[in-house]
């Protein structure tokens, strides 16, 4: 089955140093050809690796002569691995958290059930996450929930791992120029597989976190950065299908909800502040048309979200 089919590994480095060469030994023997990205790692991992690992006939290093951030360094794997004889993509990270050995369970469903896409999900069947900083844990909550609204596929969670398989030719329907350079990029690819309505899978893989370990994000920075893109890509994503590509009874109820949207914040807004500097109560009939606005706001709002559910492309 995987013998098959002709598997390369991304593998991403930044500040990782000499422990790549252990994490190299653990690759498992079916995988054809392994990528390093070296994005102007100050440990010179590329170099390191090229010297001392021991599968030299299937390592390919690339030396970025800057550092892009960790989907820029992807988008430049991802493009050396189009112009080769491959058939599945993985992207694992190069610091001993991902464990290879589950790179079969990535790349099964693209085999056996065709899925376009499998990620990676430290969430599912409760399996236990050893030293996982809280803040994380709670950060993720919440982005799962948005990135749910951003992507389209409302059966996915844990949106940022970065543990990922990919068919090659799904990966050539990509645009990976519009794809984000930074951490953003795991959650913006499934913005892009959802315009091209890929099928993806959730699988649990375990994560190890190491409580020395540092770490080469600012969180609260890309909190704020997820949040921002985030809205960017539900509006995108929104425009595009609903109302670029096609108008159905989703694009209805869109256009519902913005509408009583609209009257709830200046109709309703505006009487709100009249007759508070008024200091005097509504009349019935505004509070009645504002009480309505805003009830059809949120069953227009309701009826979308279940029409949008309906539409995710893995249903």
């Amino acid at each position: 089955m995987i013998s098959e089919k002709k598997i390369a590994v991304i593998i991403p480095v930044y500040n990782v140093g000499k422990s790549i060469i252990k994490f190299l030994d653990l690759m498992p023997d079916y995988i054809d050809q392994i990528y390093i990205v070296d994005d102007f790692c100050p440990l010179k991992t590329g170099e390191f690796a090229l010297k001392n690992v021991k599968q030299k006939n299937k390592l390919n290093v690339i030396f970025n002569k800057k550092n892009l951030g960790v989907g820029g360094a992807m988008k430049i794997g991802y493009q050396k691995c189009l112009n080769s004889n491959l058939d599945i993509i993985v992207k694992i990270d190069g610091d001993n958290q991902m464990d290879p050995s589950e790179i079969k369970k990535l790349v099964s469903p693209i085999i056996l059930e065709d899925y376009d896409y499998v990620k990676g999900n430290r969430f599912l069947n409760n399996i236990k996450i050893d030293n996982y900083p809280k803040s994380r844990f709670y950060g993720n909550i919440f982005l799962s929930f948005i990135s749910k609204l951003s992507t389209g596929y409302w059966d996915i969670y844990d949106p940022i791992n970065g543990y990922t398989a990919i068919k090659k030719e799904s990966l050539e329907r990509l645009d990976l120029l519009k794809i984000d350079n930074g951490y953003f990029f795991e959650t913006d690819i499934l913005f892009n597989l959802y315009n091209i309505k890929s099928r993806i899978k959730d699988i649990p893989v375990t994560i190890k976190y190491h409580c020395n370990q540092k770490q080469n994000l600012n969180i609260i920075r890309e909190s704020f950065n997820f949040f921002f893109k985030n809205l960017s890509r539900i509006y995108q994503r929104i425009k595009i299908n609903y109302f670029k590509n096609n108008f159905s009874l989703g694009s209805f109820f869109a256009t519902f909800f913005l509408l009583s949207l609209f009257i709830t914040i200046i109709y309703g807004g505006y009487n709100y502040i009249y007759y508070y500097i008024k200091q005097s109560f509504a009349p019935t009939g505004v509070i009645m048309i504002s009480s309505i606005s805003c009830l059809l706001m949120f069953l227009s709002l309701m009826i979308f979200l279940i029409i949008d559910n309906f539409n995710n492309p893995n249903k």
